[in-house]
């Protein structure tokens, strides 16, 4: 039964993806004709890659967790970095609600995260129970790396279900792990994870043409594995994967918002992104567009609070690149009108001047080196190499310094010598550099201190968003519930706090 549930799904993403396909007679499903020739193989990798893209899905079942990714919910709005904005207070409730730390099962972001990481999961494991090497025409090249992406693509969409909801169940069907009403443990999900990227990385090219260049690479599971020693606290771990990243060719951009303006879109910087096409048919462009974009242009939704804009060093041009405010100009060419934001500030990382606003043109970066070196720096200095920690540190500052208007004065060095103070600095730094990619959140959770930074506060001002966090995090927030659907109907075991 599971196994035609497989093969049913994997004709359900093909058809999605292709309004040629020469259809079989209706009712008669099997792998020998679902997947026959090598362009059916490309289909279904290409599929594995759609939860990734930010992208209208065609449809507005909010409650379903459907229409557009829930990522920024947790990432931004949960954080001292962006409230949720809209069209006022009651604007998409459930956004509300998880800012505010009053979550419940039923959220609807709730759902919605889980929903788009198993569907990728599912995905990938359609395209790895096929036979590749036995299809006419399929070269045992390109079948070797579609092999190698989709375990990359597994272990991401895992990485980011352990990291959301703690042990999730493992469908793993090449062990005969099938079972979906049952949690793994957190611990066994991150080793299925790192054995994922290890044959991954055995199977991946460094690089592809720039067709391709949205594909995963091998690098991008030597820095997603990197990633997974980080959120354990294993530090040499995590360093001996960055050094295989750093053997690569990567490098950071000279010009910081190069990264998220369309002009940097295949640079060195990039590790691995979801791809956005505007002018597609069916549809392959960004929605951020329509859901950042100031009122009148967009939907409003989540605005740079003035908690993250003080953070920003004075000259720091980060600041410019990452948020729109008073005095700027909008992408065409009319004056930015603080008045439309209840913060006074609209996002602007990979937004850009579109039409329609749902169909933008910038990809949005999962994991760039800027991001890796900051990794370094961190464990660097937990391990008490704190000279080597601040050289990587000093690299991204470097880099943003030499982008100021005054590279003399902006940004200077930091010297601190004492282990708190430099991951102090370094905290700091991941906050202004990495401001708008969906980090802050994890960071304050894995870094423990969440319940300080975002406690409920007096001065709290729901109309601005100043200090807004609501009845403030509580432990039981370091992972979110299990949704209430999952719940329900395969008995799921739900975390902690959300009974």
């Amino acid at each position: 039964m599971k196994k035609l549930f497989y093969i049913i799904t994997a004709a359900m993403i093909i058809t999605a993806c292709s309004k040629k396909l020469d259809l079989q007679p209706q009712g008669v499903l099997t792998e020998e004709n679902v997947f026959r020739q090598p362009g059916d193989f490309t289909l279904a990798v290409d599929a594995a890659y759609e939860p990734l893209t930010n992208r209208f899905r065609g449809n507005w079942e909010w409650d379903n967790g459907a229409s557009i990714p829930r990522d920024f919910v947790v990432g931004d709005l949960m954080s001292d970095d962006a409230v949720k904005g809209g069209g006022g207070l009651g604007d998409q409730e459930d956004m509300r609600r998880m800012e505010t730390f009053t979550i419940f099962p039923t959220n609807n972001n709730v759902l919605g995260i889980w929903r788009y990481n198993f569907k990728g999961v599912n995905a990938a494991n359609i395209v790895l129970a096929q036979d590749g090497s036995s299809i006419p025409g399929l070269d045992a090249n390109v079948w070797k790396r579609m092999k190698g992406e989709m375990l990359f693509l597994r272990a991401f969409y895992y990485f980011r279900l352990v990291q959301n909801y703690g042990g999730v169940p493992l469908l793993i069907p090449e062990k005969s792990m099938t079972d979906n009403t049952s949690r793994a443990t957190a611990e066994q999900v991150y080793t299925q994870i790192r054995e994922d990227l290890d044959n991954a990385a055995a199977m991946l090219e460094p690089s592809y043409d720039a067709a391709n260049y949205q594909r995963a690479t091998k690098g991008a599971a030597y820095a997603l594995k990197a990633k997974t020693f980080l959120y354990q606290e294993q530090w040499q771990s995590c360093l001996d994967e960055i050094a295989k990243v750093e053997a690569l060719s990567y490098n950071l951009l000279p010009k910081f918002a190069d990264n998220f303006n369309g002009a940097g879109e295949q640079g060195a910087e990039k590790i691995f992104v979801g791809r956005h096409d505007p002018g597609q048919t069916p549809q392959k462009g960004s929605i951020f567009n329509a859901v950042f974009g100031r009122q009148g242009y967009g939907w409003n939704f989540n605005l740079p609070t003035d908690n993250l804009v003080a953070e920003f060093e004075t000259g720091d041009p980060r600041l410019s690149a990452t948020v729109f405010k008073s005095g700027d100009t909008w992408f065409d060419g009319t004056a930015y009108n603080p008045a439309n934001s209840i913060t006074g500030f609209n996002a602007r990382k990979f937004l850009s001047n579109s039409s329609p606003s749902d169909d933008g043109g910038i990809d949005f970066i999962y994991i760039r080196f800027a991001d890796v070196l900051l990794w370094k720096a961190e464990c660097l200095t937990q391990l008490n190499k704190l000279p080597e920690a601040r050289t990587a540190l000093e690299r991204v500052r470097a880099r943003a310094r030499s982008n100021a208007a005054n590279p003399a004065t902006a940004l200077p060095a930091v010297t601190a010598n004492v282990q708190a103070d430099l991951l102090a600095a370094i905290r700091h730094e991941r906050r202004v550099e990495l401001a708008f990619e969906w980090h802050r959140y994890y960071d304050l959770v894995r870094w423990k201190i969440a319940q300080t930074v975002l406690a409920q506060k007096p001065d709290a001002d729901p109309l601005t968003g100043h200090n807004d966090y609501g009845t403030g995090y509580k432990p039981a927030n370091a992972i979110l519930p299990i949704p209430q659907r999952e719940v329900d109907l395969i008995g799921l075991q739900q975390n902690p706090g959300y009974q």
